[in-house]
């Protein structure tokens, strides 16, 4: 084998080394671009609403790193309103080896207008095909005295209904109790003398009623010489001294009720 022969096998030896390392390494840039991919980014807030001017809490996540080494990865982060316009961006650098969390506050704009907007966290990271994208919605809300505006409104009609509500129970309270009181009866046709007695027998019997029900009209009615209306307990006739029938009458109810009834002028009557 002559030497020019020698040295071409040697340089196509030299040459196919050169091609498999370069396919290795080739390889190797793959593999390490399909393993650097994700990226997780969700909010931390209970409910996914916030006021212009404050801090949205966002919890970073990195997993899945195929590097043996540390590497430095830019996060861009980017607030996009409902027509994709950017309205907040800010990025930076994060050293991780294999996983990284960690939690990013951003302070939203005092201009930002209430809405639905989506957060973007966007990771670059070497040998990259394509970035590794997460992406969730928020509300913007405007809070009036420490209270979201929705929440406002919803605990002042809350609060209306209740007041209505109360209003309404108290006024049929009210109304059923004034159908449940006894009218007073007129006795301005009596004879002036005799009025007062009329009035005290009737306010009588009217309060019993309250306590009794119409057993009172019933125990009125077997008073002699007391005419009544059996229906309404109109004092119709005092046919024999006025004091002796209101004693009478009062020492009835007092026997059936075991309690001492006391007496004073008409609109000013009390039961003990």
């Amino acid at each position: 084998m002559d030497f020019k022969t020698v040295r071409f096998l040697f340089f196509c030896q030299v040459l196919f080394f050169l091609l498999a390392c370069g396919s290795f390494v080739k390889a190797q840039e793959n593999t390490t671009s399909a393993d650097v991919n994700a990226i997780t980014a969700t909010s931390e807030s209970a409910d996914n609403r916030i006021a212009p001017g404050e801090f949205l809490p966002i919890s970073v996540k990195l997993v899945n790193f195929g590097l043996q080494k540390r590497v430095d990865v830019i996060i861009d982060y980017k607030i996009l309103d409902n027509n994709n316009n950017e309205v907040y961006s800010e990025n930076e650098t994060v050293a991780v080896e294999t996983t990284a969390s960690f939690v990013k506050r951003i302070q939203l704009p005092y201009s930002i207008k209430p809405g639905i907007y989506t957060f973007t966290t966007i990771l670059n990271y070497p040998y990259q095909k394509d970035p590794a994208v997460s992406k969730f919605t928020f509300t913007v809300e405007e809070k009036i005295a420490g209270l979201f505006k929705n929440d406002l409104i919803l605990f002042s009609i809350i609060i209306a209904l209740i007041i209505i509500a109360v209003f309404i129970f108290t006024y049929f309270l009210t109304v059923k109790g004034q159908k449940s009181r006894i009218a007073l009866h007129d006795y301005s046709s009596k004879p002036k003398d005799q009025i007062i007695y009329y009035e005290i027998l009737s306010d009588i019997i009217s309060q019993m009623r309250l306590r009794i029900g119409n057993d009172a009209l019933e125990i009125a009615k077997d008073i002699p010489n007391l005419e009544i209306n059996d229906k309404n307990g109109l004092v119709i006739n005092i046919k024999e001294n006025p004091a002796k029938i209101i004693a009478l009458l009062i020492s009835r109810y007092e026997k059936l009720s075991g309690q001492k009834i006391s007496f004073k002028l008409r609109n000013k009557l009390w039961i003990n």
